[in-house]
């Protein structure tokens, strides 16, 4: 209808449209999932209908490559107007830290939503993570060059580790105020003395088999079952994996799954619980065998470090699948975590009572980010002494120089 005569302005669209619906999915894919969110719920946050969608992009798949690549390309673009300003690297990192807490959900895609994309996507995001990376590489190499290249790598993935560590859990903290601890926490995980570099690489484990004792095995299915899904969960993602998948893995027919757990849910739920109790194990028994609160920070950094490389599949689901579970399974693994985060730091405030409660919250999941990340990590899995070093820069975030520093 005609707009002419009638006194009304004809509706223009908005210039920066693009821009507006890049931002809703990256909000809408960070909190739903990608399997979780559709193309509508994406037009309506925007004001839009879907048609109008579908005339930016063609499909969801197209749309949350687009996410990743534009977010990647503005941080790139920060970044290199940082070192080209200061070419020691200092204002680089002071930069990642500042865009990872500007763009909290961009992290979060790339970790939880990378196997969703195209092939062309795929390789496109990694040759950008790749110039994010070489950044943080060289002022690594520029202030430790006695480090070995692994070294160097290592450290520059736990940089980015810190730097991205809010983009898991609700802000408490003003952003200036986070982003001077996470500094701190920056500044500790590139000043760690690193355990000297052992040759090798650690042995692999022998495959899971039957034992040849019938009820033996018949006893250990349902624990097989629980492994062989985590496995899968954690590579392919909860939504694309089914119950024959599962029972492939373990050498049964999919039904036979169901004289075990009576759905794929319950299974998620299963392992999800097995790592809460692994959480509170791992606390209750740090605070019973340490002597004092440093003793118990100690094992309690070992005991988590180990936990994840012994079982790294564990832990990622338990950042990238449990929004598949039930509200209130979610809600309980939510109190859980929270519970087991707060645990630890007033363990940590014991240790070092300047610090308020969130910060020494703030300083543990950077801990926790930086321990799920490497053991997650290929590049890393191999190396003998993983266990170790995390523990050495779990420690110095642990230690981070932040006294006087922050106001809260």
């Amino acid at each position: 209808m005609s707009t002419k005569g009638n006194g009304r302005e004809p509706r223009r669209r908005p210039p920066n449209r693009r821009a507006m619906i890049l931002d809703a999915a990256v909000d809408a894919f960070a909190h739903g999932g990608y399997y979780g969110t559709s193309m509508a719920d994406i037009a309506a946050a925007v004001g839009i209908s879907a048609a109008a969608l579908y005339r930016h992009f063609r499909t969801k798949q197209q749309l949350l490559g687009q996410c990743l690549l534009v977010g990647l390309d503005d941080t790139l673009d920060r970044l290199g107007a940082a070192y080209r300003a200061d070419d020691s690297g200092a204002a680089v990192l002071a930069q990642v830290v500042r865009v990872a807490l500007e763009l909290r959900g961009l992290p979060r895609l790339w970790q939880l939503e990378f196997r969703n994309l195209t092939p062309a996507d795929k390789a496109a995001v990694l040759v950008r993570v790749s110039r994010l990376t070489r950044y943080l590489r060289h002022t690594i190499r520029a202030r430790r060059p006695e480090l070995t290249t692994p070294d160097v790598e290592l450290l520059s993935w736990c940089v980015l580790s810190v730097a991205v560590s809010p983009s898991y859990y609700r802000a408490e903290l003003p952003a200036p105020v986070a982003a001077q601890v996470l500094d701190a926490a920056v500044a500790a995980v590139i000043s760690t003395e690193l355990p000297e570099y052992p040759a090798g690489r650690a042995p692999t484990r022998p495959p899971r088999t039957d034992t040849g004792n019938t009820e033996l095995d018949r006893a250990l299915r349902s624990e097989r079952m629980l492994a062989e899904a985590a496995r899968l969960f954690s590579t392919r993602g909860y939504a694309a994996v089914g119950i024959e998948d599962i029972g492939a893995a373990v050498g049964v027919t999919g039904p036979a799954l169901y004289h075990h757990f009576s759905s794929k849910a319950e299974l998620l739920d299963q392992i999800v619980r097995r790592q809460d109790e692994w959480l509170r194990l791992l606390l209750a028994r740090a605070v019973a065998d340490g002597r004092s609160a440093e003793e118990s920070m100690r094992s309690l950094m070992r005991s988590f470090a180990q936990l994840g490389a012994d079982e790294p599949d564990l832990l990622a689901i338990t950042v990238s699948e449990t929004r598949h579970l039930p509200v209130d399974a979610v809600q309980r693994y939510r109190r859980v975590r929270l519970d087991c985060i707060a645990q630890w730091g007033r363990m940590l405030q014991a240790v070092r009572p300047e610090l308020s409660p969130p910060v020494a919250r703030v300083l543990i999941r950077a801990v926790a980010t930086v321990v799920i990340d490497a053991v997650r990590n290929p590049r890393f899995r191999w190396r003998v002494d993983l266990v170790d070093v995390l523990v050495a820069i779990g420690e110095g975030i642990e230690s981070a120089p932040v006294r006087g520093r922050v106001s809260t």
